[in-house]
């Protein structure tokens, strides 16, 4: 009996570490709908200066905005990004993915 303790144990270590892992796994995933932001850098990239729109639902509509919003202040750089946040701790938004393409 004494020699089955160390495998049970092992056994509920591994268990746990599953659990605790399927768990986090579940919490990072998004559950709401993915909506999208269109960020249009007017002073340059790095200005750290940008006008933005919220709540596309879907990359295609976030380009054409973001496409037509740069145009109006010629050409100047633009991105979409997917489930924004503000981030308190960064003091800025803070997105999934970010694409420009």
């Amino acid at each position: 009996m004494q020699k089955f303790i160390p495998v049970l144990f092992v056994s509920l270590l591994f268990v746990g570490l599953a659990a605790a892992i399927y768990s986090i796994q579940q919490s990072e995933t998004s559950s709401g709908p993915e909506t999208w932001s269109a960020f249009i850098y007017k002073n340059g990239y790095n200005s750290g200066k940008y006008e933005m729109k919220h709540d596309f639902t879907d990359y295609p509509s976030c380009k054409t905005y973001a496409q037509q919003e740069s145009a109006k202040f010629d050409g100047v750089t633009w991105e979409c990004g997917l489930n924004c946040r503000f981030d308190s701790m960064r003091q800025g938004f803070h997105c999934e993915t970010m694409v420009n393409d």
